[in-house]
């Protein structure tokens, strides 16, 4: 009576959806100067990606994540 079900798309579906809501919720953080939880976002966001297979997404938000690292948490600012 066990039939198997292949849900395998509905899970790469919902892993770019929510690394689409935490790009977009992390880009609130960042317009209220919350630098540290945007990165948090970020983070999140690209394991989300990645688990989704949306290599191409992972690479921005990688990107992003680095640019606000650099730019707001770097050690020796010049």
């Amino acid at each position: 009576m066990s039939r198997k079900i292949d849900t395998s798309s509905q899970f790469i579906e919902f892993f770019v959806k929510k690394g689409h809501y935490l790009v977009e919720l992390s880009e609130n953080h960042f317009k209220n100067k919350e630098y540290k939880k945007s990165l948090e976002l970020l983070s999140q966001a690209h394991t989300m990606f990645e688990k989704g297979g949306a290599k191409a997404e992972a690479e921005k938000v990688k990107a992003r994540f680095n640019d606000i690292k650099k730019n707001f948490f770097s050690s020796t600012k010049t």
